[in-house]
């Protein structure tokens, strides 16, 4: 996803939230197709996949005050998988249904691991960067988010690709520092639950 498209998912999903019905229609917009392709794949019935979707943005705009979604995209289509896997399995299943669900290869608690953990990585990686001097947060969002090279960032901020080099390390210790102390804890939580 582009830089520009991912800002604008997050203006209107800010909107959203607030309760602005032209953001919440906006997405729908966006997105409703790709679901309902999605969901049809899946359960392989027009109308179900329909009711699907539909009940996703009904809850959608239902729960959006306390929603806390981070990259939305990616959580409707969870939405969407997780739908499908309700409706298979309080409806007779077919041969076709089970090889689709054999091909989507969804180990429930390993994905929902690692979606925790993505989004755990995510957070250290933004608090790490609050930490960091504006100009050094500006250097590593221009290289990791926005994909630029040092020259690029280099040229584009008028400064030597050194200075950009010695940002991007600086950036890149505070962050390693950061995710070594949250697994060092996150062994002494464990450790200490499985004493007691």
């Amino acid at each position: 996803m582009s830089g520009t498209k991912r800002k604008t998912n997050e203006l209107l999903l800010a909107e959203f939230k607030k309760g602005n019905k032209k953001a919440y229609h906006k997405l729908f917009e966006l997105f409703w197709e790709p679901m309902f392709v999605r969901a049809k794949s899946i359960v392989l019935n027009e109308d179900a996949a329909k009711d699907i979707v539909q009940e996703i943005w009904i809850n959608l705009w239902q729960k959006r005050a306390n929603l806390d979604i981070v990259h939305f995209e990616a959580y409707i289509f969870r939405s969407v998988k997780y739908g499908c896997f309700k409706y298979l399995r309080d409806n007779k299943l077919n041969a076709v249904h089970l090889q689709v669900l054999d091909s989507l290869e969804l180990s429930g608690a390993a994905k929902v691991e690692n979606q925790h953990n993505l989004e755990q990585t995510q957070f250290i990686i933004e608090k790490s960067l609050t930490e960091l001097s504006p100009r050094c947060q500006q250097i590593f969002r221009l290289s990791r988010m926005e994909a630029a090279s040092n020259e690029e960032i280099a040229k584009k901020l008028g400064i030597s690709k050194r200075s950009v080099e010695n940002q991007m390390s600086i950036a890149l210790k505070s962050i390693r520092q950061n995710l070594g102390l949250a697994q060092s804890s996150l062994t002494a939580l464990i450790t200490l639950i499985a004493n007691l």
